[in-house]
């Protein structure tokens, strides 16, 4: 049977389809057309639910009771006699039919237009809307594709980098790909060639490909990373700070407000002071924060000895917090920063170490110098405006400067992306200011209510769809789909570690299997993998297998046999090439194991040698997915399989295992 309309109630389109021929899912969207006119609606499946009548019912309840009346031997055998009779069996399928409750969104024609409550007879045809329709009339391609992944049918599916600007919000439960979401947008921006920010208040981007820059010509030789971590290798001058953040730190830490507004008055003076040096063409001396306390003891702020204590305290618990600069060396200039990503990149600033009480100002203090940077870009007209992205906006910025960057984001070019968790986190400025939601699984009803405040779409719709939304995938909808909801599946990140980083106490010790999959019995024997064929060697004769030993006694510790330093020394003749291979699989891991060596083998196990100042290649293998694929090419290799661990040495040749 074709898909039938069963009636039509306000904007809502009931569909009566058969599941066993039409396979139809949550959010595809379809054409209902008149035959002779043409005319038509474009609707969108919110939800499912069987077809119910009163006979239906009837015999559903007989057969609960255990009264359905039985079938008696003279009607059987004259059915069997009757093969017109056995078709008529097929109305049981009746029962099997499912009704698709559609949205009604668009009017059909060469351009999908806004519907105006127009509906079609019951003559029509419904069909599928094919993905090249649906991307022409909710997708605008200007020449700046940005990957995010696939449709519901597998096919690519790209947003417009130029509707992605301004105000974003990236949303879902604990655990449904939210930092996946995340970096996939980060790292498309940066192939792009986007300058990005990103305030990592867990640490979860610090694993991305990193930054680098050829020494000899000074040129971007790959776009990632660079990690700025507050209080190590990025500090600030009391100038740079900025008046209004320091203040906000020091109200934090405590600061009496009568005590904060003797400071903020020396302190404007101060900077005035300053600002007046450079105008008349002289170098403004460096403002640290051991001045500010030598201010503060000679009775400067204030001639009150108990206001004079008050701001030298909290001077002393600024101080302690590690992000300001001692000298002007120490410093760290946001703009040099900034220059070496303005072509693709991104500044990751891991704030993880900061207190809660410091954080809200040392951001406030980024904020104020991207503003600068950005009033730098439109007068150098350069255009290279940073992507921000916020982890948990809420714990580390005010409300009042949340409102300040959506108020004026759009005026300084500033595109604004907020990373969350926790919906109701969200502050109702942003709700109205935003221009597209990312959004995730959110099973709660006042999850759903609150972000409906963005009024992008109705709360039935996005009720629909974000709580029947499976991991990784997501709800797009906004300025980049023209307003069109859109689900999608979230591309994935080969060798790439997206998820944030959680710290367990109870490791496993046990592997565990597949969820429903049965344990195997030990005696199975397993066909051998294939040998491994290296492209850049010529035919080299078969690796020797490894030999079983004898057990040895605990306290006695074996050597290599001569066929396991033999194996070894192929192996790390084959290092380069087994390198090549793991490249083609995973960019990242092959850049981790260019500083290893192969350095022993013995009982099945490899021994990998990294230097003492390549301990972040050597974390980077312990982790369970790179050193799982790292065993595979070997086992691959040597048709058996091998145990790798990681061994460091230091300079003195000490060595430690893990």
């Amino acid at each position: 049977m074709s898909i039938q309309v069963n009636q039509v109630k306000g904007d809502l389109v009931e569909l009566v389809f058969n599941p066993r021929e039409e396979d139809l899912r949550v959010g595809e969207t379809l054409r209902i057309e008149e035959r002779d006119t043409g005319e038509g609606l474009v609707v969108q499946i919110i939800a499912f639910r069987m077809v119910t009548y009163p006979s239906l019912i009837q015999e559903q309840l007989q057969l609960a009771v255990g009264q359905a009346p039985g079938i008696s031997p003279e009607i059987l055998t004259y059915l069997s006699e009757t093969k017109e009779a056995l078709d008529d069996l097929e109305a049981n399928e009746v029962r099997n039919l499912k009704i698709a409750i559609s949205k009604i969104r668009k009017l059909t024609g060469q351009r999908w237009d806004q519907w105006d409550g127009w509906i079609p007879t019951r003559d029509v045809e419904v069909t599928r809307v094919s993905d090249r329709e649906l991307f022409d009339n909710s997708v605008a391609d200007l020449g700046n594709p940005l990957h995010v992944g696939d449709t519901l049918r597998g096919r690519p599916f790209n947003i417009e980098g130029h509707y992605l600007e301004k105000i974003n919000i990236v949303t879902g439960v604990k655990g449904a790909g939210k930092s996946h979401l995340s970096k996939v947008l980060l790292l498309e921006l940066i192939n792009a060639g986007a300058p990005c920010v990103v305030f990592d208040l867990n640490r979860e981007y610090i694993h991305l490909p990193k930054h680098e820059i050829d020494p000899h010509s000074g040129e971007v030789s790959y776009k990632g990373i660079l990690h700025l971590k507050a209080g190590t290798n990025l500090k600030l001058g009391v100038r740079q700070f900025g008046l209004n953040p320091l203040v906000t730190m020091l109200t934090k830490f405590g600061l009496p407000e009568v005590s904060a507004m003797h400071f903020e008055n020396r302190m404007s003076r101060l900077l005035e002071e300053a600002s007046y040096h450079e105008q008349q063409g002289r170098k403004a001396p460096f403002i640290g924060i051991q001045h500010l306390l030598e201010m503060a003891d000679d009775l400067e702020f204030s001639p009150n000895e108990v206001v004079s204590a008050a701001i030298r305290s909290r001077l002393e618990a600024a101080r302690n917090t590690g992000v300001f600069a001692e000298d002007p060396d120490e410093a760290t200039s946001m703009q040099l920063e900034y220059d070496k990503i303005s072509q693709g990149g991104a500044l990751v600033i891991d704030i993880s170490s900061l207190t809660n009480l410091s954080r809200q100002g040392f951001v406030q203090a980024i904020i104020d110098i991207l503003r600068e940077i950005c009033e730098h870009e439109i007068q150098r007209g350069t255009g290279r405006f940073p992507f921000v992205f916020f982890e948990e906006a809420h714990l580390y910025i005010n409300r009042n400067t949340i409102g300040y960057i959506v108020t004026r984001s759009r005026h300084l070019g500033m595109t604004c992306f907020f990373v969350t968790n926790m919906v109701g986190g969200l502050d109702e400025t942003v709700l109205r200011q935003v221009d597209n939601l990312f959004l995730l699984h959110l099973p709660f009803d006042d999850d759903v209510r609150h972000i409906s405040k963005s009024a992008i779409v109705d709360q039935e719709t996005m009720s629909s769809y974000v709580k029947r939304l499976r991991r990784h995938h997501a709800l797009i909808l906004g300025d980049v789909t023209r307003q069109y909801p859109v689900i999608i599946k979230v591309k994935e990140l080969k060798g790439i570690r997206t998820a944030g980083e959680t710290q367990f106490f109870f490791k496993p010790k046990i592997a565990s299997a597949p969820m429903g999959s049965e344990s195997e019995s030990v005696g199975v024997n397993e066909s051998p993998v294939p040998e491994m064929t290296v492209p850049t060697v010529s035919e080299p004769e078969p690796l020797p297998l490894l030999a079983q030993q004898p057990e040895l006694p605990i306290a006695e510790e074996r050597k290599p046999t001569p066929q396991e330093e033999k194996l070894l020394t192929r192996l790390q003749a084959l290092w380069p090439d087994i390198i090549a291979n793991i490249r083609e699989k995973s960019a990242f891991l092959g850049s981790v194991l260019v500083s290893s060596r192969p350095s022993k083998l013995l009982d099945q196990t490899l021994t990998i040698g990294f230097t003492a100042r390549d301990g972040f290649q050597r974390e980077m293998l312990e982790d369970p997915e790179y050193r799982e694929l790292l065993e595979k090419e070997l086992n691959t290799m040597l048709r058996q399989e091998v145990t790798v661990i990681c061994q460091t040495s230091d300079a003195g040749g000490n060595s430690r295992r893990s």
